[in-house]
């Protein structure tokens, strides 16, 4: 039997995601098909989204642009 994440907190749909995360719906959209999006759950056909899973995925894409530069002149 596999351990399940107990999530809770508010349920989103696909054009409040990606409210939520600051990014236009069709950018949204296009990283949810480029498999490069957050966690989503199926609820009948639509897309859902806990804010738990989107605020991970939205650290997981901070870039630090002063340690990128850094890198660079290595």
């Amino acid at each position: 039997m596999s351990a399940s994440i107990v999530r809770s907190g508010r349920v989103l749909n696909t054009r409040s995601a990606a409210e939520f995360s600051g990014m236009a719906y069709q950018t949204f959209r296009n990283l949810l098909a480029a498999g490069d999006g957050p966690k989503v759950f199926k609820q009948g056909r639509l897309n859902a989204f806990y804010e738990v899973d989107l605020d991970a995925w939205l650290k997981s894409r901070v870039v630090d642009p002063a340690a990128e530069t850094a890198d660079a002149a290595a």
